[in-house]
């Protein structure tokens, strides 16, 4: 697999996990919640999804390394949804109204809006039929 991914889009870690880096800290005095709050980092920053004219690869794991290659089909609509900690740490959910289901977690992703306009310029370039939906392998 030689080309590169039209765009990559990838978790927030205060949006995965802000919460239990927060308790982490306060509890710092611990050693457990630093090897805790490390894993957290470690995970959220590995969590991958990337898009390709075809397909959409995600790519998640520390210790145990997923790879999920899927086919595309028609996606109808995107939109974002983002708390007030969101809007300040720029991160979001991404919800793609399909025709089916998208099963691809698209959950806390930094830059939401970067997505969606990525989304919907395929959807305006390549009309609804263009965009897709994931189907599992």
């Amino acid at each position: 697999m030689s080309s590169s991914p039209n765009y990559v889009a990838r978790k927030s870690i205060m949006g995965d996990c802000g919460g239990w880096i927060f308790l982490c800290v306060l509890l710092c005095w611990l050693i457990v919640p630093i090897f805790i709050m490390i894993y957290l980092i470690v995970r959220a920053t590995r969590y991958r999804i990337e898009f390709y004219d075809d397909r959409i690869i995600t790519r998640s794991g520390v210790f145990n390394v997923e790879e999920r290659q899927s086919l595309l089909t028609t996606v109808m609509g995107v939109r974002i949804q983002q708390s007030f900690g969101g809007q300040l740490f720029r991160y979001g959910d991404v919800i793609v109204d399909t025709v089916g289901k998208w099963d691809v977690n698209t959950t806390d992703i930094k830059h939401p809006d970067e997505l969606k306009r990525y989304l919907e310029n395929i959807m305006r370039t390549k009309g609804t039929k263009g965009v897709h939906q994931i189907v599992s392998d």
